[in-house]
C-alpha cells in the first residue's frame, strides 16, 4: 500500500509556481483550485520556516534561505560520475565512443568518454578541445547562446577550414545553429577531421538552461543514414536520462 502525504504536495505545489515568478496568494489559489484558506494556511507556514517572503505589492517569492538550500543540493550532483553509467551504457548499444562535453571560453571541452569496441575509434577525449563551429558538440553549444553571446563569438572566431565540410561562411553556420536548436540535436559531417563523424543532444539542469552535451562519434563509413537515424533517438534517450540526474523535468518547465 503507497501512502501520501496530500499536505505535503500540496506545500510543493505552491512552491513549485512561486519558483518559476512570484504570485499574490489570490493568484496562487486561482492557479491551484484551492481555496484561499487553505492557501494562506501553507503561505504561513513556508514563511515560518523561511523559504517565501511576501513583498511589498503583496506578491510572495522564494526567500534566499531558498536559494541557497538549491546551491548547498547542486554540490550533491557529480555530472561526470553520475552520468558514467549512461555512456557506458550508449556506447554498449551503439558500438561506438560516447563523450560528455561542457562549453568554457567559447570551446567545447570533454571530461568524459567511454571508448568505442570497434577496431578503429576517433581520438578525441577528456582534455581535449575542439573549435566549436567544427563539431557537433560545439554547434550544439552556440546554437543554445544567447544571441548578443553568439555574436560576440562570430565577431572574435575566424572560421577557418579544418575539412573540406567545415563550415566557414557566417551565414550557413547561423543556418546551421537554427536548425539544431529546432530539431533539439546537432550532427558533424567530418567538419574536425576527415572520417570523423558525430552528434549531440543537450543535457539541462533544473533550469532548463544547457549545462553539457552527450555525444556518440565514430567512423563515418560505419555511420550510414540509417545507423545515424537510430543513433540519434538512442542519444536523445540518454541524454534526458542524464539531464533527469540533474532535476530537469520537461513537463514542469514547458
Amino acid at each position: 500500500m503507497q501512502y501520501q502525504n496530500k499536505s505535503l504536495g500540496k506545500a510543493f505545489d505552491i512552491i513549485n509556481v512561486l519558483c518559476k515568478e512570484p504570485k499574490t496568494a489570490t493568484e496562487l489559489s486561482r492557479e491551484l483550485d484551492l481555496n484561499q484558506t487553505t492557501v494562506h494556511r501553507f503561505l504561513v507556514t513556508l514563511t515560518e520556516i523561511g523559504i517565501i517572503e511576501k513583498l511589498p505589492n503583496n506578491k510572495i517569492r522564494m526567500s534566499y534561505k531558498f536559494i541557497d538550500m538549491g546551491k548547498m543540493a547542486e554540490n550533491h550532483y557529480d555530472l561526470v560520475g553520475d552520468s558514467r553509467p549512461f555512456l557506458e551504457a550508449l556506447a554498449k548499444e551503439t558500438g561506438e565512443s560516447v563523450l560528455i562535453s561542457t562549453f568554457q571560453n567559447y570551446s567545447v571541452s570533454y571530461l568524459s568518454k567511454v571508448e568505442s569496441s570497434q577496431t578503429v575509434r576517433i581520438v578525441l577525449g577528456p582534455g581535449d578541445r575542439a573549435p566549436s563551429y567544427t563539431v557537433a558538440s560545439g554547434k550544439l553549444f552556440l546554437a543554445h547562446l544567447d544571441e548578443p553571446l553568439l555574436q560576440k563569438y562570430l565577431s572574435k572566431t575566424k572560421l577557418e577550414k579544418k575539412t573540406d565540410n567545415t563550415l566557414v561562411v557566417k551565414e550557413t553556420l547561423l543556418e546551421e545553429l537554427a536548425t539544431i536548436k529546432a530539431q533539439g540535436f546537432a550532427i558533424d559531417h567530418e567538419e574536425y577531421l576527415l572520417g570523423l563523424k558525430g552528434m549531440a543532444a543537450p543535457i539541462y539542469d533544473s533550469t532548463g538552461k544547457v549545462v553539457a552535451a552527450l555525444s556518440v562519434a565514430g567512423v563515418a563509413l560505419r555511420l550510414d543514414e540509417a545507423k545515424t537515424k537510430i543513433t540519434i533517438n538512442q542519444l536523445l534517450h540518454y541524454a534526458q536520462k542524464i539531464s533527469s540526474t540533474l532535476g530537469w523535468n520537461a513537463e514542469v518547465l514547458n
